[in-house]
This record gives C-alpha cells, structure tokens and sequence, in this order.
C-alpha cells in the first residue's frame, strides 16, 4: 500500500543539497517518489508501507547530514 509523508528539513542552503538529498531518498528501497524542496524546505515522500517505515527514511534524511524538525 502506497503511503505519503512530509518532513520539514533544516540544513539545507542550496540546490545541491536538495537535490543530494532527494538522490538519497529516492535510491531507498520502497520509495516510489520524492520531491525535495527549499522554500518551503521540506522532503514530501511516497513509498510503499511493506517494504519501507517512516521512521527508516527519516534515518536517511539524517545519514546525509540533515535535521528532521517538528
């Protein structure tokens, strides 16, 4: 089952980061899609409840050197 989720990023200052970061997250088995974004600064992710949690991808926004916030 296709599932979506939106974290607010801090971290990021320019495209590369964003694009580094949605490199990151769309290479994650499970992950279907993924739009990151600076303004507002934020990863909107959909993936696959079966094969991948919410909780593992917010690991992957913090492996590549970025903070999860609210």
């Amino acid at each position: 089952m296709t599932a979506s989720v939106t974290f607010k990023v801090e971290g990021m200052s320019c495209t590369g980061c964003s694009g580094k970061l949605q490199k990151a997250l769309e290479a994650v088995p499970g992950v279907t899609a993924a739009e990151v974004t600076l303004e507002p600064a934020q990863a909107v992710i959909q993936y696959d409840e079966a094969n991948v949690s919410p909780s593992a991808l917010k690991d992957t926004v913090e492996d590549v050197g970025f903070d999860v916030v609210g």
